[in-house]
C-alpha cells in the first residue's frame, strides 16, 4: 500500500490542476509574474517542483522553464539545485520502497558488481550520470544499489554538471537567437 501513495497522490494533484483549468492559463508571461510575485519563495517553489522529475516528470519541462524565466547563470543555478533535489527524491524512494526486497533477490554474479559499486561509488555514479543524465530510471538504479548517499550527492552534482551547462547555457543562446 505504502508504494502507491505517492502515485495516487501524483494522479490527484494533476486532477486537481486539470479539473481547475490551469493548463489552459499556462502562459510564460503568467508564469514569469507568478514567480516574480513570489519573491524568494518563486525559486524555492521551482526547485520543488523540479524535484517530482526524480518521479517520472519529464525534466526537461522545468530546465526549459527555468530558461525562459531567469538569465542564464541564475537559470544554471536553480537547474542545478533541481536536478539534484530531483535525484534525491528518486533515489530516496527507490530506496525506501525497494532496496530490501532487491537486496534480497539478487543474483551472485549482481552481488559482486554491488561490491564493486560500493568500493567505488563516486566513481560509479559520475559515469552513469555522465552517460544518462536525469533519467528517472538512473536514480532508481542507484536508489536500489548499495552506493553511499553521499557518494551519490557528489557524483550527481559532478556528472550533471556538463549536461546542465550545455542544455541551460545552450538553450539560453538558441533562444535569444530564435527571439
Amino acid at each position: 500500500m505504502k508504494q502507491l501513495l505517492p502515485w495516487g497522490l501524483l494522479i490527484a494533484l494533476g486532477f486537481v490542476v486539470w479539473s481547475a483549468g490551469l493548463f489552459e492559463r499556462f502562459d510564460l508571461e503568467v508564469l514569469r509574474k507568478l514567480v516574480e510575485d513570489a519573491g524568494p519563495w518563486g525559486p524555492l517553489l521551482f526547485v520543488a517542483l523540479f524535484s517530482l522529475e526524480g518521479l517520472g516528470v519529464p525534466g526537461i519541462v522545468f530546465m526549459l522553464t527555468a530558461i525562459a524565466l531567469w538569465p542564464p547563470p541564475l537559470a544554471f543555478f536553480y537547474n542545478f539545485l533541481g536536478a539534484q533535489a530531483a535525484g534525491v527524491m528518486g533515489f530516496g524512494y527507490a530506496r525506501w520502497i525497494g532496496r530490501e526486497w532487491v537486496a534480497d533477490h539478487l543474483p551472485e554474479r549482481v552481488r559482486r558488481f554491488e561490491e564493486r559499486v560500493v568500493e567505488r561509488g563516486l566513481t560509479t555514479v559520475i559515469t552513469i550520470r555522465l552517460i544518462f543524465f536525469l533519467a528517472p530510471p538512473a536514480h532508481w538504479f542507484l536508489g536500489l544499489s548499495p552506493v553511499r548517499f553521499r557518494d551519490y550527492l557528489a557524483g550527481s552534482a559532478i556528472g550533471m554538471l556538463p549536461w546542465l551547462a550545455a542544455i541551460t547555457f545552450g538553450g539560453s543562446a538558441v533562444i535569444d537567437w530564435l527571439t
